[in-house]
Formats: C-alpha cells, sequence, structure tokens
C-alpha cells in the first residue's frame, strides 16, 4: 500500500512541478494577447509561433516534473529498487502523451516527451538515497 501511494504522491509532486515551471515559462515567454491555454485549437496555434525557448521551457518542466515525482515516490516507498520511481515516470509520460495528444507538438517534444520522463524519474529516486544501483 505505501509503494502504491508513493506512486500516487510523486504523481501529484510531478504534475505540480510541471505546473509552476511552465508557468514561470510563461512568465519568460508570455503567450499573445487573447490566446486561451485551455482551447486545443488555441494552443494548435500557439505551438505554430511560439519561440523555440518557449518549447524548450516545456520540455524542461516535463524532465524537472518526472525528477520530483521520481523522488517523492522514492522518499516516501524507499524501495531499493526504484520501481515506484519508475512507475511515476511512466504515468507523467503517458499524461504528457495524451497532452501531445489533444493538440499538435513538434516531432522533437514527441521524441523527449515519451524517452526522458521515465530515466528522469528513475535518477529522482536516486536522489532520493534509497537505491540500491550506486
Amino acid at each position: 500500500m505505501k509503494k502504491a501511494l508513493s506512486v500516487v504522491a510523486g504523481v501529484i509532486a510531478g504534475g505540480l512541478t510541471v505546473f509552476i515551471v511552465e508557468a514561470i515559462g510563461h512568465v519568460i515567454w508570455p503567450p499573445p494577447e487573447g490566446v486561451d491555454l485551455s482551447d486545443p485549437e488555441s494552443l494548435a496555434t500557439l505551438m505554430d509561433i511560439a519561440p523555440f525557448g518557449a518549447l524548450v521551457a516545456v520540455v524542461v518542466a516535463w524532465i524537472v516534473g518526472a525528477v520530483a515525482g521520481g523522488f517523492v515516490a522514492g522518499k516516501i516507498s524507499a524501495d531499493p529498487g526504484y520501481l515506484p520511481s519508475i512507475l511515476t515516470g511512466g504515468v507523467l509520460m503517458i499524461f504528457g502523451v495524451l497532452t501531445m495528444m489533444s493538440f499538435p507538438h513538434p516531432i522533437w517534444m514527441w521524441v523527449l516527451g515519451i524517452v526522458a520522463p521515465v530515466p528522469s524519474a528513475w535518477y529522482g529516486g536516486r536522489l532520493a538515497g534509497h537505491g540500491n544501483l550506486e
């Protein structure tokens, strides 16, 4: 039960971290006036005109969120095999894929959105200090 709850806590922590880092990106690269961030069509248009740095900020948010989620899952579970951290990364990856399916993203974002979350969450679990792969 503790491991399952650690994954839930990790996903929540990861999601909040993604939200915060993306919000910082929006401060640095604010969306144009009139863009509705809750409307997929408006987001699709934004993806076409967004500066490269703004898109990189989104990917950085995904990676930092996965590290944070993996860390929280690892701290709570104290699992020496990193499984809760890895599962947290898998869930965050699925959420990222669902987001990318809702409106167009460049191919490089797809690749990083699929490849980066699990190893990033594993690294977060490793930072939590309970792994046996040192």
